[in-house]
């Protein structure tokens, strides 16, 4: 049998390379892989991207909506820490997230998966987010303007024409929390920096208190690629696996574009384990709890949700005896 063909839309992450490459095959599987930055956008505008990277936080509310016309596999090909992303003027005395009670704070997209883990970081330290001001805007001038539209009680948008960069140096909020600094922070004279100027020591600190590494993405099939072709799911969770361990071995090996990565990466593993970043939902299950119970607190969801809804029919299926090449 002709193998199935799929097109997959991901961000051009060293560890899918080996995929793209064909250094690592999908077994009964074709892929044609587009690496484009706006993947996540290519996959929700483009009927013909079968699949591929999607935020974890729109996931989980579509399945909350009952909305199963993507079926997600516990492959989680973003994560990051968050302590790095909170930016305050660089004049201001704050030095840890407590220091943020009662005030004001702009962010960038109120449901996005970073923010609702950036927000964790304050209910973690014992900071209430409703006791924060909060406001919804483009982060830099010229960034796209964000709605008022299903925005919750007590969360406003920022003055139409007004960037969360103007509004914290002019003082009218004390924060911003956004996935990248704004533009003014890489400036000669800039008049912002990070709350956490050890970002790194803060985030090792939070993970030896949680042990929890967010995720932010993840990869999802088409209901239609799954209804004709359930198998598909495990092999291409093997496949991403096996591309992961595949790039981690070379990280190991070809450390030379960085001068100290070889002691990042012992470093890391030291301290996380050589499994840190493994797929998987067993293997993540505290994880994908922590962002259910986070979904619910944040008052994004309306009721507790399981943190197996999530993942059951993938499960379901890797479970089921593998069909034969003819499918």
């Amino acid at each position: 049998m002709d193998p199935l063909q799929l097109k997959l839309a991901v961000r051009d992450y060293d560890f899918v390379s080996p995929l793209a490459t064909g250094d690592v095959l999908v077994e009964g599987v074709q892929v044609s892989l587009v690496r484009k930055f706006e993947a996540l956008e290519l996959l929700l505008e483009n009927e013909e991207i079968d699949g591929g990277e999607a935020s974890f936080s729109r996931y989980l509310h579509r399945i909350v909506a009952g909305d199963h016309s993507f079926v997600g596999l516990p492959v989680f090909l973003m994560r990051e820490f968050r302590h790095r992303c909170i930016i305050v003027r660089r004049e201001s005395d704050f030095a840890e997230v407590s220091d943020l009670a009662g005030k004001r704070v702009g962010i960038d997209a109120w449901a996005a998966s970073g923010n609702v883990w950036t927000r964790a970081i304050l209910r973690e330290r014992g900071v209430p987010i409703e006791r924060i001001t909060w406001m919804v805007g483009p982060v830099n001038p010229g960034d796209r303007s964000v709605g008022a539209a299903g925005l919750p009680h007590g969360v406003t948008a920022a003055p139409s024409g007004r960037s969360l960069t103007e509004l914290l140096v002019a003082g009218e909020i004390d924060a911003i929390m956004s996935p990248w600094p704004p533009a003014e922070f890489y400036t000669a004279r800039s008049r912002i920096r990070r709350l956490y100027s050890d970002f790194r020591a803060a985030e090792r600190a939070y993970y030896l208190r949680t042990k929890l590494y967010p995720a932010h993405h993840l990869l999802v099939l088409r209901r239609r690629v799954v209804d004709r072709h359930p198998w598909v799911l495990q092999s291409l969770y093997l496949a991403f696996q096996q591309a992961r361990q595949w790039s981690e071995g070379s990280h190991m090996l070809l450390h030379e574009s960085s001068p100290w990565v070889l002691a990042d990466l012992e470093e890391q593993r030291t301290l996380m384990g050589p499994d840190y970043q493994a797929y998987g939902y067993r293997e993540n299950q505290a994880m994908v709890a922590a962002f259910c119970e986070e979904q619910y607190r944040q008052g994004l969801i309306k009721e507790p949700l399981s943190p197996d809804r999530l993942f059951e029919e993938f499960e379901r299926c890797v479970a089921e005896p593998r069909p034969s090449r003819g499918h």
